[in-house]
């Protein structure tokens, strides 16, 4: 007898199978996105060590060649580089820097050298307002410098990373720390901050005739211990939804030029949290787009990565060059 045989039935997927499916695989990229963000913050925040770990290096060569720290801002009026101008030649930026110093009529750039000390004015003949002034960061000046982007100022974990400032300016995640609030806690009473009050190590001078750099025999609660750079992240003055952020050539086009203390430098202390991110307070402050804390450059080149939690008299400490605090750094 003949076996019938009988074709199966090609059958496809019921949309109550098709909607399992959908949601199962909705459920693992569920918990495979989380993984992924870690995995990529990982890579922006080692990046970000990086960035900070060539200016710590960088500003340490610079002390090798000068004897001493560069001036973090040598007055306060917008004809003059900071310090992130000084160090350009150490994080393979020559020919920028060449160009800066090609063009002192706009602005400046001072130089250590002889046989001056630190709280003793340089250049001894001239004085910084003589040089002439602008408004605002001049965008021709040194071939358009301030205009330039450098990834070495910019931390990949700012969603604005890539967005230069207002008017096309290079923007800066890194910032100099001027120290402690000499004031007592009162930033607003701290009107006229200049190298002879400040007790950090990138120092802005804000005085029309003198100039203060910081040497290694300053830093007398050591290199190892004393914070020179840290990372800046959202503040009062710098919500994530503008653009008005610091600039490495020094100050902010629209926001006072160079002579802002809080838009080219931050301290460290009590009143001054790190990450606090809300509140006229906040713009003096350190922080990030990590998770949890930000990362520091110290003077003697190490990076490390300071949590939100960190004791408050301790960071105090660790902005300091001469508190003579039993701390470490952690």
């Amino acid at each position: 007898m003949l076996l019938s045989s009988r074709s199966p039935r090609n059958r496809g997927f019921t949309l109550i199978e098709l909607l399992v499916v959908i949601a199962i695989i909705a459920i693992l990229i569920g918990l495979l996105l989380p993984a992924i963000q870690k995995v990529r913050e990982a890579g922006n925040r080692s990046t970000c060590q990086n960035n900070l770990k060539q200016l710590g290096l960088a500003l340490a060569a610079y002390h090798d060649n000068y004897k001493r720290f560069p001036v973090g801002e040598n007055n306060d009026d917008n004809n003059c580089w900071g310090w992130g101008a000084a160090v350009l030649p150490y994080i393979d930026q020559g020919a920028m820097y060449q160009a800066m110093l090609a063009d002192p009529t706009n602005f400046w750039l001072p130089i250590p050298g002889g046989g001056n000390n630190f709280n003793q004015a340089y250049p001894t003949t001239t004085s910084s307002d003589s040089m002439g002034s602008s408004s605002r960061v001049n965008t021709t000046a040194g071939q358009g410098a301030a205009k330039k982007e450098i990834s070495t100022f910019e931390c990949p974990s700012d969603i604005q990373v890539g967005v230069t400032a207002n008017n096309g300016y290079g923007k800066t995640n890194y910032l100099g720390c001027m120290g402690s609030d000499t004031s007592g806690g009162n930033w607003a009473s701290w009107t006229t901050p200049n190298g002879g009050t400040e007790n950090g190590v990138l120092l802005q001078s804000n005085d029309n005739n003198n100039t203060w750099a910081v040497k290694l025999t300053n830093i007398i609660d050591g290199s190892s211990n004393t914070v020179a750079v840290g990372e800046i992240g959202q503040t009062a003055s710098y919500p994530l939804t503008t653009q008005n952020f610091p600039i490495w050539p020094g100050g902010n086009s629209n926001y006072q030029g160079q002579g802002v203390q809080h838009n080219y430098f931050r301290i460290m202390d009590i009143a001054y949290p790190l990450n606090l991110k809300v509140g006229t307070n906040s713009d003096r402050c350190y922080g990030s787009n990590h998770t949890g804390g930000a990362n520091f450059a110290f003077c003697d080149g190490h990076v490390t990565f300071m949590t939100d939690g960190i004791d408050t008299t301790i960071y105090r400490a660790l902005g300091t060059r001469n508190g003579q605090e039993p701390y470490s750094a952690p």
